[in-house]
Parts: C-alpha cells; structure tokens; sequence
C-alpha cells in the first residue's frame, strides 16, 4: 500500500482527500465521506477502512468536506459532488480502473445518498456517470437532515421530506446504479425505519433495481466504527460482498 495524503481538491482548507492506493494497476475505487452530524469528524477517520480496501484490492480516499457552524446547505453536498470530479480525473494518472463506489458513514452517508438521488450535483462539476460503480449509505438520514433542519430554525427531531432529503426523489429520479444501504439493530431515533422506507419506496417504483438491504447489529454505524472479532469492520465485510457482484 501506500499513500497520497492531504491531498487538495477545490480551493477552501477543507476541501482535502487522503488516497490508499493498492501496489497494482486496475484497481477500483471506494471514495468515503466521514461521518459527524456535518459539525464534526475528518477524512483521518477512514485510515483503518482504507487499510482494509487497499488489502482487498481497492483503492481507498478519504474526503473531507465543509462543516457546520461555518458550512451552509447544500455546501457541504456541492464539496462531495466536487471531490468525485476531482478523483475521476486523477484516476487514469494514478492506475485505476476508472470506476468509482460512493459511500459513506452518517452524515457522509446523507451526502452520498443525495448524490445518488439527485445526480445533477455530480454532472455539474463534470463528474462522468458511467465511470461510478455504485453507492452505499452507512446509516444515512433519508429524510431532511436534522443540522439542515436546525439550520432553518426548526426542531431536529422533526421528519421531513423536501430538496434536501435522499428520499424526496424516490420515484423521481430513476435509479441507474446499484446501491447498498446498511442500519443498524440500535440505530439512532427512525432511522432504520427511514431505511427501511427508502428501500421499499425505490423497489415500489423499480422493481428489478439492484438495491439491497442489510441490518447489522450494534448501534449507530457500529460496523464502520470498530472491528468484529475477525478484525474485519462489518460494515467493509458487507460493502465487498456487494462489490464483487457488480
């Protein structure tokens, strides 16, 4: 393995990525957006999964993206969709396949389901959609984001679904790739039944869309956040089984 650290995509001071990059050509390429409620957490925090990809074959980039108190909706959302165009554009440079997995934990989970759902922030920064593989969400909020709600001035805990919630566009927007979403048996408050819904309301409209479900024991995004007694992160475990049926 080795690595290409602080790496810059776009001009703010936190709009950096961390690459773990295999020791072979060809390669596919998870890119990861760290969780925290979009107030906390770093790209730092996807060094132990990237160690994980990189030994299954995969390159690995952690991206750090704008953040509350200073971010505003969709800022955050925009710095995801720009990194994607910025790592498609290293990728013949650096000996990858070209094709690119989407994911994330929590709050990154939101930012990748908000790609997902509504594409148009991908094409906009030149992001070529054949070249993304698939998608998964590690315990995303499929509804308006509570700091977004919070934001507005609104309770946090309220359910709702507007532009600014993954599960808005459902039965909108088509799905044209696979996806993967992952909860968790002590998730946080409705979030697995938002899963849940997510899911049920993409399979209503498409039936024969490649999306899967999986609940994974522990509580919120558990699988991304510690190892099992293999050593393995669940959630890792689930998202190359899923992979290798691409």
């Amino acid at each position: 393995m080795h690595t290409i650290l602080d790496e810059r995509y776009a001009a703010k001071p936190c709009q950096l990525l961390d690459w773990y990059l295999p020791d072979t050509d060809g390669f596919d390429t998870i890119l990861w957006f760290h969780g925290g409620g979009m107030e906390t957490g770093d790209r730092k925090g996807g060094e132990a999964l990237g160690e994980q990809a990189v030994q299954a074959g995969y390159a690995f980039v952690s991206v750090e993206y704008s953040l509350y108190p200073a971010a505003r909706y969709p800022e955050f959302i925009l710095d995801a969709a720009q990194s994607v165009g910025h790592v498609q554009k290293r990728l013949s440079k650096l000996g990858g396949s070209g094709r690119i997995i989407i994911t994330g934990q929590s709050a990154g989970a939101y930012l990748t389901m908000m790609l997902c759902m509504n594409p148009a922030y991908l094409r906009n920064f030149g992001v070529e959609m054949n070249g993304i593989l698939a998608y998964c969400s590690d315990s995303a909020q499929m509804t308006t984001h509570f700091n977004v709600l919070r934001e507005r001035g609104m309770d946090s805990r309220l359910e709702r679904i507007d532009e600014a919630a993954p599960l808005y566009y459902a039965g909108v927007t088509m799905l044209a790739k696979p996806l993967l979403i992952i909860y968790y048996e002590n998730d946080m408050p409705c979030r697995p039944e938002q899963n849940i819904l997510m899911h049920k309301s993409l399979l209503r409209f498409q039936p024969d869309a490649k999306v899967e479900l999986v609940c994974l024991p522990g509580g919120h995004c558990a699988g991304s956040s510690r190892v099992d007694e293999t050593g393995k992160f669940p959630y890792m475990v689930e998202l190359l089984k899923f992979a290798k049926e691409l």
